[in-house]
């Protein structure tokens, strides 16, 4: 779950075989030296001289012989676990005779590497190879292949997996000590063999209590060539390999293991393999392929708590949150670890459900103080935090629900929209639109613009007290995704260094943040808002769906902060987005107090937003980015008004940066207060 901010307002293939080349090279074994003389005076057809070697041909005097020369080529593929290509990698490649044979080489822009061996074909009558791969931000993976006898190799896949573990997933460690703990205490008695047992327990002692896995692989795999039958001891194995690095290795393993209990009598069947598949997928990002197998060692082993976590969370991801609540309760009520708990949490909220997330939560502190516990469960905390300030919201009349002659009155705006007869389009509506600010975002280049501002600060009369204006240039930055959603805004003044309007000390208001304000409509937020469809409406020549929205205390996701010198609160916001009905872009938005909150004696925020379209030449599709905003407050008595102007965009790079640092405009000439 990501939340962002609106806005801020602050007062003061196949693989190619490799084929085998046999060559021979004459290799100097012994050799005679004879004079010149000697050699000249030799008859032709007439072998070495007395005291020679039998049989050498008559070459100078030197005895040759004929040895194989085999080529082996070894090549592969570097991917990350979306099985795309990573280029750059570092590639080092190993062979048993001696450090003169190890190669380092590096992947090109499509993962892929190769090299070719050329070794004595007697010495070497079967290839065996490490390979090891390693680029920042990854960690390192290793694979150990056994090409055989046949002189033939095949491409070798290499995964890498990133340095940080995506916070939806299951981390490695934790699967190894919930699984890991399971599969040696089941595996063991079963092992008759006295040294299959001690292999077992080295093996098994190395993985779960030293943490050491590349000591634990041999040992493991030793248990499985004895016995490999055992669906424990390959499962065990798979996590070594995992640990150690190796994606391909652990795989092999982990389907001749699903192959085993496949094969078996259903009463003998076990749900490890299953659910070891279902998180494999979930890495991969396959979440539909990981439901199936989770389904699979539940069909097994229905109450086995991990698998029940861990379906819990793929239906997260496909939020289903009703689903995976569901699934969830069981897993805790099965005895599942704390980290169940969370899940639920997160469940529980994208479900409006905060009295039960509230208990849930307190279920896993137990007493403990949140600061002292995992990011995971400091983030869920404060977004409940977040939700119990915001209950005195309650229910309240917004635009999702007033009656339309009314909405139209106070907003002058709807002048001419012809009223919806039904709600039917609505759903169309909202996905194409969200379609389209999904990739709006998603694709957004970084920009720049000029921004004028024009701050005022206005009497009980309306008459304006106080005024500035200012010039800046605006800069818009895509925000990395571990981040969240929205954009990053900057500003700087004609010299590029980093820049704010007046605010506090000088009585005005800041504002910022308007650029993101699409993203309520956004498919991961729409869910935060009461939806409307109102009708049409042609808004500066243009065809325009209207649809208004009211933001929901128990499920908003995008939530403004109104800060003064003394306090900060929490507001939601209702409003009205004028929808392009050609391409789904949103052209308008006015957005308003949902409740003036209490507290701070905040009684009006309205916020007026015209987007524009702005090509660029350096890219196929224009973007609809805030052309002017108004944003008018009611606060203590005083009224006050900001208004953006927005030109001149440009893509943003270091050389448009530098040319424009001379060509700010100056600030607008002030208007006429009266």
């Amino acid at each position: 779950m990501r939340y962002s901010k609106q806005l801020e307002v602050t007062i003061g293939s196949k693989r190619e075989m490799g084929g085998k080349a046999l060559r021979f090279f004459w290799l100097v074994i012994g050799a005679i030296l004879l004079p010149a003389a000697g050699w000249a005076q030799a008859p032709a057809g007439v072998g070495m001289p007395a005291g020679g070697l039998a049989g050498s041909p008559p070459l100078g005097g030197l005895r040759l012989n004929a040895i194989p020369v085999q080529d082996w080529t070894v090549f592969g593929r570097v991917t990350n676990l979306k099985g795309e290509p990573v280029g750059g990698a570092t590639v080092r490649i190993d062979i048993p005779g001696g450090k003169s044979l190890s190669k380092t080489l590096e992947t090109n822009l499509q993962g892929e590497f190769r090299t070719t061996y050329s070794l004595d074909a007697q010495l070497y009558k079967r290839l065996s190879v490490k390979v090891a791969a390693l680029k920042g931000g990854f960690r390192e993976s290793r694979e150990a292949v056994d090409f055989g006898t046949a002189g033939l190799t095949h491409g070798i896949d290499i995964v890498l997996r990133a340095n940080e573990d995506d916070p939806d997933q299951l981390p490695l460690p934790t699967l190894i000590r919930q699984l890991g703990a399971r599969l040696r205490r089941q595996a063991g008695p079963h092992l008759a063999n006295d040294s299959t047992r001690k292999d077992f327990l080295r093996g098994s002692e190395e993985l779960l209590d030293r943490h050491n896995a590349v000591i634990a692989v041999p040992y493991l795999a030793k248990v499985v060539d004895r016995e490999s039958d055992c669906i424990e001891c390959r499962m065990l194995l798979t996590l070594a390999l995992l640990d150690a690095g190796s994606w391909a290795g652990a795989s092999r393993q982990l389907t001749e293991a699903a192959k085993l209990n496949e094969a078996a009598q259903p009463a003998a069947r076990r749900p490890e393999p299953w659910l070891v598949l279902g998180i494999l997928e979930a890495w991969r990002y396959e979440t539909k392929k990981a439901v199936g197998f989770f389904q699979k060692a539940l069909e097994v082993a229905p109450g086995d708590p991990l698998a029940l976590q861990e379906l819990g969370r793929a239906l997260i991801l496909q939020k289903n949150w009703e689903a995976a609540d569901e699934y969830l309760e069981k897993a805790i009520q099965a005895g599942a670890a704390e980290g169940a708990r969370l899940l639920r949490v997160r469940a529980l909220l994208e479900q409006g459900d905060n009295g039960e997330a509230e208990k849930e939560m307190n279920q896993y502190l137990a007493g403990r103080d949140i600061r002292f516990l995992p990011l995971e469960a400091r983030t869920l905390y404060s977004q409940l935090q977040t939700y119990i300030d915001l209950r005195p919201y309650g229910k309240v009349k917004s635009v999702a629900t007033q009656p339309l002659p009314e909405l139209m009155k106070a907003m002058p705006e709807l002048a001419g929209l012809v009223p919806a007869t039904s709600q039917e389009e609505l759903v169309s509506i909202l996905q194409k639109t969200g379609e389209s600010v999904e990739l709006m975002f998603r694709t957004f280049p970084n920009t720049v613009s000029v921004e004028q501002i024009r701050q005022e600060r206005r009497g009980k009369d309306g008459k304006v007290k106080n005024s500035s204006a200012q010039s800046f240039q605006y800069l818009l930055l895509a925000r990395p995704e571990r981040w969240g959603l929205g954009l990053e805004e900057y500003r700087t003044n004609a010299r590029g260094d980093r820049g704010a309007p007046v605010g506090l000390k000088d009585g005005f208001m800041l504002t910022a943040g308007f650029a993101s304000a699409p993203l309520l409509f956004h498919p991961a937020y729409q869910s935060g808002s009461n939806l409307r469809y109102l009708g049409r409406q042609v808004l500066d020549g243009r065809d325009t769906y209207v649809v208004a929205f009211a933001q929901r205390a128990e499920t908003a996701k995008m939530i403004e902060r109104f800060n003064t010198e003394n306090a900060s609160v929490l507001v939601l916001l209702q409003g009205v987005a004028w929808i392009d009905a050609a391409t789904y872009r949103i052209i308008r938005m006015r957005t308003d107090l949902l409740k003036p909150p209490t507290g701070v004696r905040l009684e009006r925020q309205t916020t007026e937003i015209r987007f524009q379209q702005i090509p660029f030449t350096e890219i196929a599709t224009a973007l609809w980015l805030p052309q002017e905003v108004a944003v008018t407050v009611d606060w203590k008595g005083k009224t006050f008004r900001n208004s953006h102007r927005y030109s001149d965009f440009k893509l943003f790079n270091v050389a448009t940066e530098e040319r424009r640092k001379t060509t700010v405009p100056p600030p607008p000439p002030p208007e006429n207060p009266n």
